[in-house]
């Protein structure tokens, strides 16, 4: 069974009046704001498990924002009638938006430095623990030999690509 089955289909940006368009783009805009107000605090506490939580309800918000938004880019005249007091807060809650992303891109990219500074010192400490010494040791055997690991065991790679 389609998870869409049991919901009200979506009626198009493009169908609806001016009013309840921007309305609706309203509702989406702070409903998205606050979705990533949660996600960026949850981000700075480290709660992982919740933020994996809202994940569901972020992109639900993102993709129905994204299709409204494109919708009123395609058809700039949706939003000419509707009163432009509406509009004024709309334009507001989307400055206060892109606000919001702001701060959320900063945690991201704190979290994402955090995270990759662990993996290199767990890294640095698999290498050189596993690391053969090297010269001779008694006997004139090559102490490399000794260590008894498998060469190379235990590498770990970062790809710190975004």
């Amino acid at each position: 069974m389609n998870a869409r089955q049991g919901e009200a289909r979506r009626i198009p940006a493009e169908t609806l009046p001016p009013v309840e368009l921007v309305d609706r783009l309203l509702a989406l805009t702070t409903g998205l704001t606050d979705v990533i107000r949660r996600e960026t605090e949850l981000l700075r506490n480290r709660a992982r498990a919740e933020i994996a939580e809202l994940q569901p309800e972020k992109i639900r918000l993102a993709n129905e924002y994204a299709m409204d938004v494109m919708a009123v880019r395609g058809h700039k005249n949706l939003l000419d009638r509707a009163p432009s007091e509406r509009v004024s807060r709309l334009k507001a809650a989307m400055a206060e938006l892109d606000s919001t992303l702001a701060s959320n891109g900063e945690a991201l990219n704190a979290a994402k430095s955090v995270s990759e500074g662990l993996i290199r010192m767990v890294a640095s400490a698999m290498s050189e623990r596993t690391a053969p010494s090297l010269g001779y040791g008694p006997n004139a055997a090559s102490s490399a030999r000794r260590s008894g690991g498998p060469a190379g065991a235990g590498s770990l790679t970062l790809d710190s690509r975004a």
